[in-house]
């Protein structure tokens, strides 16, 4: 180690590459403190960080100026942003970003699993870990562009692991009680939510799903701004070909199939109507994400399509999401166990051997 003292100070001084590096380091009061500052600074010089002072940017500052910008021009989820900043922004304050620490991270939290939701109920860990999950990307972005260099949210642990890998999914039963309710003025309801559980499609594919984008010749749904990016074909089931032509029919100058007469634009949600028809019907309250989308994806592993066919159907990125549908329902499981009954071959013959193994083990 190249370190010394001189006078009641420590210092380093080390050669890289034929490039003199040397620096005072009044805090360290022993040598093995000198010796580890001199361990970083070699670690800098490699990282190419050596002699860079850190940023004084605020998380307010760099969210608002730099984060939420990016965001608009690269996420199509960017409202989420916008709206999940606003509770870490408010914890935070003013804070530099690179004086939060852990702990602090593991604080907002706690404060977070406390608090309670827009309607009186403690927050779900799955919206907690949703606000963890973009402080972490929000740090990420920092780090690249060059303005911190640890990231606080590192080894804190989410709320949900484990809590979600379950999605939840419409009943058939639970179903029958809603239609009744999803019929008037939430007509429109009914219909984007059959569309959904038939074809996997997201509530925003939906919504804004024009005439032009079906072809009822090759029966294809032609998806084109997916939360991908990629385009997709979905098929379009029997069932619902003759519900897909009256909307078309139907569609204003647009060709947008749920369209607000008022703007001539696509709906932008269900939310208020969804929420009402549940509550009518006496069904526990379920987001229509889970009654669509998950209900599709439910029924459609439960019924044996390869986990490759829901997959590219659903527009899933990584397979392991499609694996969270490979739960079934209970008449899934039965028809498995039935199944596995037949594959083995279990006869009369089969069960009088059992029975007469059963006899000797009680003799």
């Amino acid at each position: 180690m190249s370190v010394y003292k001189r006078g009641r100070v420590w210092h380093y001084r080390f050669c890289i590459r034929g490039l003199l590096y040397r620096k005072s380091i009044p805090e360290a009061r022993t040598k093995y403190q000198a010796e580890q500052a001199e361990v970083k600074a070699k670690d800098d010089v490699f990282n190419a960080r050596y002699g860079k002072s850190l940023s004084n940017i605020t998380l307010r500052d760099f969210v608002e100026t730099t984060f939420l910008p990016w965001s608009r021009d690269n996420k199509r989820s960017w409202k989420n942003d916008e709206s999940r900043s606003k509770p870490i922004l408010s914890f935070f304050k003013n804070r530099k970003m690179r004086e939060i620490t852990r702990l602090e991270v593991e604080q907002f939290k706690k404060v977070r699993k406390a608090s309670f939701n827009g309607r009186g109920k403690l927050r779900a860990p799955a919206s907690i870990d949703r606000e963890l999950q973009l402080l972490s990307r929000i740090y990420s972005l920092a780090i690249e562009r060059g303005l911190v260099e640890t990231n606080p949210c590192r080894g804190v642990k989410l709320s949900a692991i484990g809590s979600n890998l379950v999605p939840r999914y419409l009943k058939l039963e639970e179903q029958q009680r809603l239609m009744p309710f999803l019929t008037g003025r939430r007509a429109h309801v009914a219909s984007i939510l059959i569309i959904s559980q038939y074809t996997g499609m997201r509530r925003t594919e939906i919504l804004t799903l024009n005439k032009n984008q079906i072809d009822f010749f090759r029966d294809l749904i032609e998806l084109r701004n997916t939360k991908s990016g990629k385009p997709r074909s979905v098929p379009v089931h029997r069932d619902i070909k003759p519900l897909l032509q009256d909307l078309s029919h139907r569609a204003g100058p647009s060709g947008y199939l749920f369209e607000n007469p008022k703007t001539g634009r696509p709906l932008v949600d269900i939310k208020t109507a969804w929420r009402l028809a549940l509550r009518d019907a006496g069904i526990p309250h379920i987001p229509f994400h889970c009654a669509g989308r998950h209900t599709f994806g439910t029924r459609a592993v439960d019924g044996g399509a390869p986990l490759s066919a829901v997959r590219d159907v659903m527009g899933h990125v990584d397979i392991r999401t499609t694996m969270r549908y490979v739960h079934g329902t209970d008449e899934g499981k039965r028809r498995a166990v039935e199944a596995a009954a037949i594959a083995v071959g279990t006869s009369s013959t089969n069960m009088a051997h059992a029975n007469e193994l059963t006899a000797k083990r009680e003799m």
